[in-house]
Order: C-alpha cells, then structure tokens, then sequence
C-alpha cells in the first residue's frame, strides 16, 4: 500500500501513503509533538483506536519523517499535523494536494474536515469551504 511521491529531484522532500502497521511510530511520533505536547490533547483523545481503519500519509525530509495526516473511509481527513521546525514552509499544503489528489484517483466522492479555528485560512487556500457552527474538539475550538 505504499505510494510514493518525490516532490522534485532536488528537493529532500518526499511523500508517502502508508497504513497504521507499517508506521505506527513515526505517526505516533509526530502526532505526540504536535497534539499531545503541544496542544495538550489528551493522550485517550488523539490515540483513538481508530488508526488501524485508515489511510495514512507521511512526509519526510530527507528520510526523516516530518508530517502525517490520516483518512478515514468516508473521506474525512483528520490529524494533520507538520512537526513545529517544518511549518511555515509549505510542506502541509504539499502533503494536503497529495491527500487531495489520492482521493480523487480513488474516486472519493467527497472529502472534508474539521478545522481549527487558527487553521480555516490554511483550508480555505485548498480550496475547502467552512461550513457548520463552531464547537470545541479537545478543548480546541473547530468548525
């Protein structure tokens, strides 16, 4: 189930869609700096048991991984996440276009998210549309 995709041949970046049992670490890993650490999710929050049933993606600079998301089957993307020394560098719009796109080629009629509120501009800029009202997710406020 591994696709890779290298963004170009001088760039150390690199993409990849993968399954929980083949980098649960690496995921967990970056998920645990970002959510756990950083935004203080509670651990029984973001470990939701529900990894095993998704599809996931990776990206690395050079071999080492620096960002992950997660697609559940009904085309809902949920755990984005760049580790803090990445961001701001467009890496997390890279790998969305290649979630985006995968979805597309697998025929995924329609894909969404729940976005943090800081995040909305972010979407947008991928073209999602904010819709709903506003609720708290981990103490994190979302729409």
């Amino acid at each position: 189930m591994l696709r890779k995709f290298k963004l170009s041949k001088t760039n150390s970046i690199s993409i990849i869609e993968t399954n929980w049992s083949e980098h649960s670490d690496d995921i967990s890993r970056i998920r645990d700096n970002v959510f756990i650490q950083e935004q203080a999710v509670p651990k029984r929050i973001e470990m939701d048991g529900k990894d095993s049933e998704c599809t996931h993606f990776l990206i690395f600079n050079e071999s080492i991984p620096i960002g992950t998301a997660r697609v559940k089957t009904d085309g809902k993307i949920e755990r984005v996440s760049i580790l803090k020394t990445h961001r701001r560098k467009g890496l997390g719009y890279q790998l969305m276009k290649f979630i985006i796109n995968n979805a597309q080629e697998k025929g995924l009629e329609r894909i969404y998210l729940h976005s943090q509120m800081d995040s909305i501009e972010f979407y947008k800029s991928l073209k999602f549309i904010k819709k709903g009202e506003e609720f708290k997710e981990a103490g994190i406020d979302h729409v």
